[in-house]
């Protein structure tokens, strides 16, 4: 019985991490896609900024001939590092100083929705470490999530998530 299980946990994280079909071709209709950015920073003070782009299954896309631009970076598409269990989307590692985004998504060459991540909409920032020194207990969080809205992906809306330290 046992085995029973674990072959169906082992077939469903098998499949889940697989490409969405939506990656095979050329995107016309934005609704199609369900678009989640998550920022995280970890007791390292390691940030990325992440774009998740999936379909109505939660697949990843990786647009075929779209595109990802965060601060005037195309970023590619990849396996998330921090705090995400290998999350694949679209990942940008941000420079120090920078607090605010603005992320433009090609769903395919030619239309895209542009959006910034500020305290006015409600992204916080980063904090810095007040000190170089070491932890030697697990650093408390600020963890919270909203919708930018209106936007032309599924449900009209893109979902905000944000986990950093708490220094």
């Amino acid at each position: 019985m046992k085995a029973k299980y674990i072959l169906i946990l082992i077939a469903i994280i098998s499949t889940s991490c697989s490409k969405s079909v939506l990656s095979d071709m050329e995107i016309t209709d934005p609704h199609l896609l369900k678009v989640k950015v998550k920022i995280e920073q970890n007791q390292y003070d390691e940030r990325e900024v992440q774009v998740l782009i999936r379909d109505k299954n939660n697949r990843p896309v990786d647009l075929l001939s779209g595109k990802v631009i965060v601060n005037d970076h195309i970023v590619l598409f990849d396996r998330a590092e921090i705090n995400s269990a290998g999350a694949r989307g679209y990942i940008y590692h941000p420079y120090s100083n920078e607090q605010i985004f603005k992320i433009t998504i090609y769903w395919n060459s030619y239309d895209s929705h542009t959006f910034i991540l500020s305290p006015q909409n409600g992204w916080p920032g980063f904090d810095s470490p007040s000190c170089s020194c070491s932890y030697d207990h697990e650093p408390d969080y600020y963890y919270d999530n909203y919708s930018l809205k209106p936007a032309p992906f599924y449900g009209h809306e893109i979902n905000v998530v944000y986990n950093i330290i708490n220094w």
